[in-house]
């Protein structure tokens, strides 16, 4: 199987799969991953995660929803939807069927790749659990057996325990924006805030690339800015995310 490494070194291969799609229809993530695997057979998942968030930097291809995309068909401001990896997804699921009246958000790491020039490789998946029911949470899936997990670590702890594939269990932020159209799942608005607040996600990237991960968000998705201004003004980070937003790098 080729390494993931090799297939970064490889150019544009991925692009012919847009030749057999049409305007305005939408295709589900199996189909484009299964035109891929015809293109270049023997990928890891990853490698073909790699190409479709290529794509979708480059506006070849746009997120219509939730594992659903099509040709940019000059709406380039479309809703953003987190693709989550299996294992972020089965957390999820197990989450909310366990406390289906307890508000939580999942972010992975590897979600910031549709907009970082260097990908994050190894992948981080956080549990942000309201404040009164967050240990609840980090008990149940520690007596359940989950490797890996660590609750609401220090900057310190989280770089000494960090292996592939951790999860952490924090309190989410009060004031966090929520959506209601796929519960559970990261705003955009909040993901972009945490990415400059959050101390543990923001060590497993470069901030170098912010400026340029704001601009790709206001070229390709719809934000809700007073929605994201009031969030960071809760996290202290308006006068930051304002920056961003209007271009001072």
């Amino acid at each position: 199987m080729p390494l993931f490494s090799e297939v970064m070194k490889t150019v544009d291969w991925y692009e012919g799969i847009t030749k057999k799609m049409v305007k305005g229809q939408l295709y589900s993530h199996k189909t484009i991953v299964d035109w891929l695997s015809l293109e270049k057979p023997g990928l890891s998942k990853s490698g073909y995660h790699w190409a479709i968030n290529k794509l979708l930097q480059r506006g070849a291809l746009v997120r219509k929803g939730y594992g659903e995309y099509s040709l940019p068909d000059g709406e380039i401001r479309c809703i953003f939807s987190p693709d989550y990896s299996e294992e972020a997804s089965l957390l999820r699921k197990t989450l909310s069927e366990k406390y289906p009246h307890v508000a939580f958000t999942v972010f992975e790491t590897v979600l910031m790749n549709s907009f970082l020039n260097h990908l994050v490789g190894q992948n981080t998946i956080f549990l942000q659990v309201e404040k009164e029911s967050s240990i609840h949470v980090f008990r149940y899936f520690q007596d359940e057996g989950l490797s890996n997990l660590l609750y609401k670590p220090s900057k310190k702890d989280f770089n000494l325990y960090w292996k592939t594939g951790t999860v952490v269990i924090t309190d989410m932020v009060s004031e966090a924006p929520l959506r209601n159209d796929e519960p559970h799942c990261i705003m955009l608005e909040k993901m972009l805030v945490d990415m400059c607040a959050d101390k543990l996600i923001v060590s497993t990237f470069s901030k170098a690339e912010l400026p340029d991960v704001f601009e790709q968000v206001k070229r390709r998705y719809a934000v809700d800015n007073p929605k994201m201004m009031r969030y960071a003004r809760r996290r202290h980070k308006e006068k930051e995310i304002i920056k961003y937003l209007e271009g001072d790098k």
